[in-house]
């Protein structure tokens, strides 16, 4: 009986210490990383909105071959859920709890364990800066009393996971926005049209640079005017000498009807013939409109009825931009291309 009553003393005394050093440990956390992604922030709020996307770069499916997510009807914005199987780390859910499109998301995790659910927050915080994005994600929450001693490797652990979903997450992000893709719609007649325009003569090879002001000096003058226009910004090449490397070009917003524009002013009205011409569309960003036109130029030659009009003007239209449709791969860019029909040989 005396070695039963020491053996209970002794427990007893493992236990009151454990008891005395868990009270001294903090339970709360609060785990966070950042990252700078060079994206907009609508780009990577988008992204992480949806649990669907999660897949694309979530650490823990490298991790854990036995993972298995399993998602709910709606997955994306407040109330969007997606829960978890796992043979290695067991099972769990989570759920977003508010949103501030496009600077934070706050979400709910849970983790099932044998002693009850483990419940944490999972939060999101995006700041734009010159760079892009500067993205933080973080966790927080309290560790159950006989579990405090887990707190002090969280940190380690849960930040060193971080740091790779966001490493994952900014290499998804770059890889979406370069997805691009060119369709090639054929012949097409465009009734064409009055425009206002400013005309540059350029090397090509600064015309990236000079873009940029010309269409916003064009765009200034239809604001501060209340010009109504009658479709989106465009692009007219008069004349595109590759071997020479120069070139000369229009920067033109359409407009409804004739309009006579202000003494001493470089912006004038032009007018656009209605005619045939092959369509082509870059939805992508505007850095593969290269390939696009390169893709439209090898189509006309191949086409049986018409070929291109030597001495025209093929041009461009800018559906939307950057300002309203922050992911470059949602850019819309229109070619066309003149042609004319080929007369039949007569036999």
């Amino acid at each position: 009986m005396k070695t039963v009553k020491y053996i209970f003393l002794i427990l007893l005394i493992v236990v009151v210490v454990g008891a005395v050093y868990l009270a001294t440990l903090d339970g709360d956390y609060d785990v966070r990383r950042s990252r700078i992604i060079r994206a907009n922030p609508e780009v990577i709020f988008n992204d992480l909105n949806d649990y669907k996307n999660w897949k694309d770069w979530g650490p823990w499916y490298e991790q854990d071959s036995t993972l298995a997510a399993i998602y709910s009807e709606n997955t994306a914005g407040v109330g969007g859920s997606y829960s978890w199987t796992s043979e290695q780390d067991g099972d769990g859910s989570m759920t977003t709890l508010r949103t501030e499109k496009p600077k934070s998301l706050d979400q709910e995790i849970i983790f099932k364990t044998p002693f009850g659910d483990m419940k944490s927050e999972v939060y999101w915080r995006l700041e734009k800066i010159d760079e892009g994005t500067n993205v933080t994600w973080g966790m927080r929450g309290t560790i159950s009393f006989f579990f405090r001693y887990m707190t002090e490797g969280m940190e380690k652990d849960l930040g060193a996971m971080q740091e790779r979903g966001l490493e994952l997450l900014d290499e998804s992000i770059q890889n979406k926005m370069k997805v691009f893709s060119i369709t090639n719609q054929g012949i097409v007649d465009h009734s064409g049209g009055f425009y206002l325009y400013l005309t540059t003569s350029t090397k090509i090879s600064e015309m990236s640079s000079k873009f940029p002001g010309m269409l916003a000096e064009v765009g200034g003058f239809v604001a501060s005017n209340n010009v109504r226009t009658s479709g989106s910004p465009f692009t007219i090449y008069h004349k595109f000498d590759v071997e020479n490397g120069t070139t000369m070009f229009s920067v033109c917003y359409p407009i409804p009807e004739r309009m006579i524009t202000p003494k001493g002013t470089d912006i004038l009205t032009g007018f656009m013939e209605r005619g045939s011409y092959f369509k082509s569309t870059l939805k992508g960003s505007y850095e593969n409109s290269n390939k696009a036109w390169e893709k439209a130029m090898i189509e006309v030659e191949n086409l049986l009825d018409h070929i291109m009009i030597e001495d025209g003007e093929p041009f461009e239209v800018y559906v939307n931009n950057s300002l309203t449709t922050p992911n470059p791969a949602d850019l819309i860019t229109e070619i066309y291309i003149p042609v004319k029909k080929v007369k039949p040989i007569e036999q």
